[in-house]
């Protein structure tokens, strides 16, 4: 009789690693980093440098200026930059530990507003990469700027309190060695008034006692937001001041509470900010986005019909419909549009512009990248299903070689100047691959989503259109 054969032993059960608190986002030789539960957000210090248009080592110096003037404030001369940079808590791995970890260290990234601090001091030195940088800061805000680097978008949460719905926020602190606590943020989203539970209020005070908080409190007339409710809600002003006084007047003193006394400092805007109170006015502006949106939409479909493309065609000509997107934005008098041109053996360019020898000159704006005063654009374009990728831009090249050889054979082998040619790449998807791969070749323009790949003498536009 054959052997029975023994029991199969059990599968290893796979344990998926806990996700990462952290985003980044890696963009011109620069890292941004944001801390998802904390939204605290910062640069690495090589990036910052490129940002300030300093090298590393300046950064570092000014750094080491001040952790040494701490404990030595008599035997360091002090500077502008340092009084600016003094107090402040420079990386993030001083926020109460946190900070992305590599190759068995902390990175060392910087907080948001010491990046400010040190961007605004080299503007008004004149440095022309912290003018730019500074610029685009007052667009967004140097927070929400990361936030878009990294693509990060915080969703606000609600909750509802005797009829009362507010926007919360809520964190994990570190009470003591042994002790952890929630707190919680509120911001009423019709007025913007904000504040702290008086629960939460003594977790941040080191662990004081909410009688005592309640004592303190007492000396204001109207200390919560709605007396009525059953949770109490100190009022952001008080709530600073509570901190303020646990912190630094009353004994013993809570380090806790002076840490958070600077960290919510000035605490409307950061308690806002923590739970995505949304102005007016930023209402007013993504009421506009959204009819933007819709607006491109209806110019989606426009370019559908006009491609002439079946919906329940499975098969997207993507091509066609950048054609046509082309020209409905190109002026018909300066250019001409050849589809899918034969410009080799093997291949089809997917777009060739040539400009018209009796053109004059035009005033009418052109996409972003397009450049008026060439003669020939040859374009290669990708669409999401594809990869702007090396392979790809050395078919480009292919292209234009050969099609430079075809028109010296048709003008007795002279061939013509490379300044009449633009090579074009555009791309629906950032090539993350092929930027990375290229170092200091891939370079940033002033356009957003227009970069310029140099190969030697010759310069590719690269256009991304998401």
């Amino acid at each position: 009789m054959p052997k029975p054969k023994p029991p199969k032993s059990p599968q290893p059960i796979l344990k998926l690693a806990p996700p990462s608190p952290w985003m980044k986002c890696h963009s011109n030789g620069i890292d941004y980093w944001v801390h998802i539960p904390s939204r605290k957000c910062g640069i690495h210090i090589r990036g910052l440098a490129l940002l300030c248009g300093v090298t590393h080592r300046v950064i570092q110096n000014a750094i080491q200026t001040v952790k040494k003037g701490k404990g030595e404030v008599a035997q360091i001369r002090e500077t502008n930059l340092y009084n600016l940079l003094k107090n402040k808590i420079i990386f993030l791995e001083e926020v109460a530990q946190i900070s992305p970890k590599q190759k068995g260290g902390p990175v060392k990234v910087i907080c948001s507003d010491v990046c400010a601090i040190l961007i605004r001091y080299y503007a008004e030195k004149d440095k022309a990469a912290a003018m730019k940088t500074a610029l685009a800061f007052m667009e967004f805000g140097i927070e929400q700027y990361i936030y878009i680097k990294v693509g990060f978008i915080p969703k606000p949460e609600t909750i509802m309190f005797d009829e009362l719905e507010l926007l919360i926020n809520k964190e994990t602190i570190q009470v003591n060695k042994a002790r952890q606590e929630e707190v919680q943020y509120f911001t009423n989203p019709i007025t913007g008034e904000c504040g702290i539970d008086i629960n939460s209020l003594s977790f941040l005070c080191g662990g004081v006692a909410v009688k005592h908080i309640e004592t303190f409190v007492a000396n204001y007339p109207e200390p919560f937001l709605q007396p009525q409710q059953t949770l109490k809600i100190v009022k952001a002003a008080i709530c600073a001041d509570v901190l303020y006084h646990f912190g630094y007047e009353n004994k013993p003193r809570k380090t806790l509470a002076q840490y958070f006394a600077q960290t919510l400092d000035p605490i409307v805007p950061v308690l806002h900010k923590k739970t995505n109170y949304q102005t007016p006015a930023a209402t007013a502006r993504e009421d506009q986005l959204e009819q933007q949106v819709e607006l491109l939409k209806r110019e989606n479909q426009r370019l559908r019909e006009l491609a002439q493309i079946d919906t329940a065609d499975p098969i997207v000509h993507w091509h066609r419909i950048m054609g046509q997107v082309l020209a409905r934005v190109l002026p018909n008098l300066n250019w001409e549009l050849h589809f899918e041109r034969n410009t080799s053996v093997t291949q089809l360019l997917d777009i060739l512009i040539l400009k018209r020898s009796n053109s004059e000159a035009t005033t009418a704006p052109l996409p972003d990248g397009l450049l008026p005063h060439v003669d020939i654009g040859m374009l290669t374009y990708k669409s999401h299903q594809e990869s702007l990728t090396e392979w790809s831009i050395q078919e480009l090249i292919s292209h234009y070689v050969g099609y430079r050889k075809i028109l010296s054979n048709n003008d007795n082998n002279n061939l013509p100047a490379a300044e009449r040619f633009q090579l074009y790449a555009v791309t629906t998807a950032f090539p993350q691959a092929l930027a990375a791969s290229m170092g200091f070749s891939w370079q940033a323009t002033d356009q957003l989503g227009v970069y310029n790949l140099i190969l030697g003498k010759l310069t590719i536009i690269v256009i991304v259109t998401k």
